[in-house]
């Protein structure tokens, strides 16, 4: 049985002691003894003990009371930290580090060297001039810190950041902390933090944050800069799948390059799908054109190390822009595109990839019905039955009577989803309004703040359900400028 151990600590000892000379942690190893942690501040978290070895299992939360529901218990209180009921991003609670310096911290025991674990969680602050921390230390057996991994917030609304870090060689415990400097006065709110050893990459959870990448493959490819912008833009934003557009060239041309850049992405806990499509792969005489694309992708795969293989293939066929024949007989457009996901479905029985699909929020209308197979039922319950997971384009920046429509948008989805054992990743868009098709689908115009506001919102309300398979940002833009790297903090706010 685990017990705690409560010891205090004096606030300005503890984060002179944390902080060193900087007043704030740093990424990645430790260098010099200013960031070496004195073994009293240990006494100064509360410490998990076993009577034995610690037995941690993979995909546990290792953080105890992480959402602060029972106030700030397993947690050991630095000063100025409290439980306040407003704003909580999940549940009835978050922590407050009110104004001036403060923190609370916890150590975790029994911690192998060479693991990967997975640091997320929410924070926000009461003024964007301060600086909320979560933040996660390797411990070696006689408590020097041997490694620092940070999580910084700085907007003024939840926003959901992860970071994926491998503990180093002689770490034997985890320091997880939560911490704000005292900057100008502001408050800082933290919740539902999360630690957990991963095995493997993302899978498909309420935790994912996806996003599409579209122009820019070939130059995150060609170019290592490009890359880590990119990949550094992810990790700010809690991205931890990337919807990768691929043509043939890049397969191949670029092999050596994209096995390179998979192997990059696993490395720092991030899902890559293989994202392709045309609106009429759908239909029955360009079935063999979207087939052959998936085959391409299995090819690469098959020559691929296990870490440099692509998760998933993602296939955007939105065959509702065949207008014509669209009008005319939506019924037959429909029944080709079920076929069209059997037999992708059939390619890639066996290949470890899963096989998703994006489609608009609206197919849950009665008059998309369909029968198929001898089976009635509305289009999206005949397309969720088959893909491994659903990308839902919920395209709207629409507010009213105290909700996002995005959010009452997705329900009928994540609800039959959950039935029928599937997950729904809910997606906003955030192109330029011309690109778009109109300003009421797309944050372009209202910028990040109305959006991460969004992106809570269904975190919060789908937050346990079955169906629920995290949030999506369409897309990441960064070539145009017209997208989610460019957009402005606020804009034209609709909310």
């Amino acid at each position: 049985m685990k017990k705690f151990v409560h010891a205090p600590l004096s606030l300005g000892m503890a984060f002179s002691l944390l902080f060193g000379l900087s007043g704030l942690p740093s990424h990645g190893y430790a260098a010099g003894n200013d960031l070496l942690l004195n073994p009293e501040i240990i006494s100064g978290s509360t410490d998990r003990t076993d009577s034995g070895a610690a037995a941690l299992n993979l995909g546990d939360n290792l953080i105890a009371n992480p959402g602060f529901e029972d106030n700030l218990a397993s947690w050991t209180n630095w000063g100025n930290t409290s439980s306040v009921t407003s704003p909580a991003f999940a549940g009835a609670k978050a922590a407050r580090i009110a104004s001036g310096e403060g923190g609370a911290g916890q150590i975790i025991p029994g911690i192998p060297s060479g693991t990967t674990y997975v640091l997320s969680g929410h924070g926000s602050v009461s003024a964007g001039t301060d600086t909320a921390i979560v933040g996660v230390d390797c411990l070696d057996a006689n408590n020097n810190v041997l490694a620092k991994n940070t999580l910084r917030f700085n907007q003024t609304l939840y926003e959901f950041k992860s970071t994926a870090f491998t503990t180093v060689p002689g770490t034997a415990k985890l320091q997880v902390y939560i911490y704000k400097n005292a900057d100008s006065g502001a408050n800082a709110f933290l919740d539902d933090l999360s630690l957990k050893a991963r095995s493997g990459v993302q899978a498909i959870n309420k935790d994912v944050k996806a996003m599409w990448v579209w122009q820019e493959t070939t130059s995150v490819l060609e170019d290592s800069a490009e890359r880590s912008t990119l990949f550094q833009f992810a990790q700010d934003k809690g991205v931890n799948v990337l919807l990768l557009a691929i043509n043939k060239t890049h397969l191949t041309t670029y092999n050596s390059q994209l096995k390179q850049f998979i192997s990059q992405a696993h490395a720092k806990g991030i899902r890559v799908e293989a994202v392709s499509g045309e609106i009429d792969w759908g239909l029955t005489d360009k079935h063999s054109v979207g087939l052959e694309r998936i085959t391409d992708v299995i090819t690469f795969n098959g020559s691929a190390a296990s870490n440099e293989k692509f998760d998933g293939v993602h296939q955007d066929i939105e065959v509702y822009r065949n207008k014509t024949l669209w009008n005319d007989n939506k019924a037959l457009v429909m029944e080709q595109a079920l076929a069209y996901i059997d037999k992708a479905k059939a390619l890639m029985s066996g290949t470890g990839m899963t096989y998703a699909q994006d489609i608009p929020r609206w197919y849950d209308g009665p008059e998309y019905t369909v029968t198929y197979n001898s089976v009635d039922k509305g289009f999206y319950k005949h397309l969720i039955d088959r893909l491994d997971w659903v990308g839902l384009m919920d395209y709207t920046d629409r507010y009213s009577d105290g909700q996002w429509q995005a959010v009452r948008d997705a329900q009928s989805e994540i609800d039959y989803a959950a039935q029928v054992g599937k997950k729904i990743t809910v997606g906003l868009e955030t192109i330029d309004p011309v690109t778009a098709g109109g300003d009421s689908v797309t944050f372009y115009e209202e910028g990040l703040d109305d959006l991460d506001r969004a992106l809570a919102a269904i975190k919060a309300h789908y937050d346990g359900h079955a169906g629920f398979g995290g949030v999506a940002v369409h897309s990441y833009g960064k070539q145009k400028g017209n997208a989610y790297y460019s957009l402005p903090v606020k804009a034209v706010n609709h909310y």
